[in-house]
């Protein structure tokens, strides 16, 4: 109570926030994936520490019977280029959790019958819908700050000595651009867990469009391999038919995996990308904003109140 004997009335958006971070927790694919992408990071940093450690017992074997004279070839490596394999792991894993977060937080109130209970408050369907979006964003903002210790950590057991501070910065780069990259899938599957009038096709169809965003579009404009599709390196130069030329002038400034792969060479330092940081940050940035309007828009109340088959 207030000294005027008044309660302050909370915001609509800030309860339905608060509320999606209560219940995230009960999501357990997402909960698994989030621990297989925290797996893969740690295996990650153990193949790199024993490949670090086999070089060099190697090199300082070599150099004790004078058989070279050259420096230990990691003394200067790219601390971050360990984080090469987590680039992938964020297109893969990170993309997954997203979509499932959002399909389960659009099924979530549906599924519990309590869709006209929320809306008998003094609450919008945009008010709800931007709640949902804003409280899956702090989620995901709090796993990369996760991803973001748990590659710092790796760096330093593997490379045996801390990233300096604008390593430090690089990778804290790194990890906007990341939850820039998957804010558009958590707000594709919060629209068809919203919308859809199956729970299969409600996961289905933005894994779909995943796919085609993540490997189809790509290959469309490369002819590479799916794998190589994934590597922030380009393994292979482009091919230069015409069908390739013309499908790559015209898909690739529109495809969130290369913007976000170029974007992620850059900071990291694995090369240059190919192009400009500031292109892909505001090519990031755009996608994510009009995903959100996407959501704001599409999702109705009226589907929302549809009946859920199983």
């Amino acid at each position: 109570m207030t000294r005027s004997g008044q309660t302050h009335a909370k915001s609509p958006i800030k309860e339905i926030a608060l509320q999606e971070l209560r219940i995230a927790r009960t999501n357990r694919m997402a909960m698994l994936l989030l621990a297989i992408f925290a797996g893969m990071m740690l295996l990650s940093g153990f193949i790199g520490w024993t490949a670090h450690r086999t070089v060099t017992a190697v090199y300082e074997e070599i150099l004790r019977e004078g058989a070279t004279a050259a420096p230990n070839p990691f003394s200067s490596q790219n601390p971050l280029d360990l984080m090469q394999n987590t680039v992938i792991y964020v297109i893969l894993i990170g993309a997954l959790l997203a979509i499932i977060l959002g399909v389960h937080s659009g099924l979530g109130d549906r599924k519990a019958g309590v869709i006209d209970l929320i809306f008998s408050r003094p609450l919008t369907k945009s008010q709800y819908v931007m709640g949902k979006l804003l409280g899956m964003q702090l989620l995901m903002a709090m796993i990369m700050v996760f991803a973001g210790l748990v590659s710092w950590t790796v760096v330093l057991l593997v490379a045996g000595k801390a990233l300096n501070f604008t390593e430090t910065l690089s990778l804290a780069g790194f990890l906007v651009s990341a939850w820039l990259f998957l804010l558009p899938f958590n707000c594709l599957g919060l629209v068809f867990g919203a919308g859809a009038r199956r729970e299969s096709s409600a996961l289905l169809m933005p894994i779909l469009a995943w796919v085609f965003l993540t490997f189809v579009m790509p290959q469309l404009g490369t002819a590479e391999h799916p794998v190589a599709l994934l590597n922030p390196v380009a393994a292979q130069p482009a091919a230069q038919g015409d069908f390739f030329q013309i499908n790559r002038a015209a898909l690739q400034p529109l495809s969130l995996t290369d913007r976000f792969k170029d974007l992620s060479a850059i900071l990291l330092h694995l090369g240059d990308g190919g192009s400009s940081l500031k292109l892909d940050l505001l090519m990031l940035g755009t996608a994510g904003l009009l995903g959100c309007g996407a959501a704001i828009y599409l999702v109705k109340r009226d589907s929302l109140r549809g009946r859920l088959y199983e």
